[in-house]
């Protein structure tokens, strides 16, 4: 979608459909009010609300409304999916809290409307942020490190993300989210604004800030509060890959019988874990077939792909032979574009673990959490430990 914030009028047999909400608007029986919207995507559109709680004092949560055309179908599988992850109660490793969904009508139809935990910036946002976008190795080791952490805790359980990239790492907010304190940030920023998208009014987009900033110091990073979301598209226990999710093209779900696992996440987080450090995709150059594109990895990663996919009706192309010229920029080579030398070979290392084109041989998120070139990540700020 090229449009600047959601387009109200684009109705919902066109994939639209999105809830016009406005600033202090009150919805679900005036249960929650609007406070800012956080942003919005090609399904839905996120707005912080402030409403009551168990607490002694109201609190801020995320509420995300998808479009009329997408709410029937996520209806289905987000909110049971969201609390079975929520029932896990590992809110202490980096996963979200779901706190309840229900429906709103608007004059296209109804939403789906799920509260959630808020967040404050995404990581590919901070790393915008960066000098020539480049995020420092000991930032990029932190925000890798928790979601290897998140993916350990879901992993153990049978669930599988299904959609680990720089916008699914989130800087929490921590002690910020107090009410009275998250209030003070929000009166001394902009007010929300209204702008005009084709021919309708909306709200531009203000995610929350945060107190951290890209080129804090080492012994700040390691106290930072960074959570995982965009759970839209986990999986539990029985996996199948979703028609028009790339999984940043791990190469199983690129085969006619195409399949996905936790281990497709550990492709991901090595596709992450580039990204962040140079600013580049990796595998995302068009390619006419799937068999082409698993040779380029082949060429990339020099590793070798399972014999049984041979016999796949997609790789009946696949040849390494015509690979063998090609002009192909190794992990290293890429990674020697942004990182000091001595820093190229320990996250080449890492990259290259999880980048096995064998899911079988690639590291479970347990072993990346634990991987040498992650250990600074999990130091304690006392300087004693």
């Amino acid at each position: 979608m090229s449009f600047p914030e959601e387009p109200l009028d684009l109705p919902p047999s066109q994939g639209g459909g999105y809830y016009p909400a406005a600033i202090h608007q009150l919805i679900h029986n005036a249960k929650y009010e609007i406070i800012r919207k956080l942003g919005y995507g090609p399904h839905s559109s996120t707005w912080l609300v402030l409403h009551d709680s168990e607490y002694h004092e109201p609190i801020y949560s995320a509420l995300k409304i998808f479009t009329v055309a997408a709410s029937e179908e996520a209806s289905h599988t987000q909110p049971p999916m969201l609390k079975a992850v929520h029932d896990l109660g590992r809110f202490d490793f980096c996963l979200p809290i779901f706190r309840g969904s229900f429906w709103e009508q608007s004059g296209a139809g109804a939403h789906l409307c799920v509260v959630m935990s808020a967040m404050a910036m995404s990581a590919r946002a901070l790393q915008m942020e960066a000098e020539h976008n480049h995020l420092p190795v000991h930032v990029v080791q932190k925000l890798v490190c928790t979601a290897a952490n998140a993916l350990a805790e879901l992993h153990k359980e049978k669930f599988m993300h299904g959609g680990i990239d720089a916008d699914s790492v989130y800087l929490g907010l921590g002690a910020t989210m107090q009410t009275k304190y998250l209030k003070s940030v929000l009166d001394s920023e902009p007010q929300p604004t209204a702008v005009e998208v084709m021919g309708s009014t909306t709200v531009l987009s203000q995610p929350l800030s945060t107190k951290y900033k890209w080129n804090d110091k080492q012994k700040k990073v390691v106290d930072w509060s960074v959570r995982v979301g965009n759970l839209g598209h986990v999986q539990r226990g029985t996996y199948t890959p979703e028609k028009g999710h790339n999984y940043s093209f791990a190469p199983e779900t690129l085969l006619n019988r195409a399949s996905c696992s936790p281990k497709t996440d550990i492709w991901m987080l090595g596709c992450l874990t580039y990204t962040l450090l140079t600013n580049t995709e990796l595998f995302t150059t068009p390619e006419q077939c799937a068999a082409h594109r698993i040779a380029t990895m082949y060429a990339i990663l020099e590793d070798d792909i399972p014999t049984s996919w041979l016999s796949d009706e997609n790789m009946k192309e696949y040849n390494t032979n015509a690979c063998s010229s090609g002009n192909f920029i190794s992990i290293e080579a890429g990674l020697a574009d942004a990182l000091y030398k001595d820093d190229v070979g320990p996250a080449a290392a890492f990259i290259k673990s999880c980048l096995r084109l064998d899911p079988q041989k690639r590291l479970t998120a347990h072993q990346c959490m634990r991987h040498e070139w992650l250990s600074m990540a999990n130091a304690c700020s006392c300087q004693f430990c």
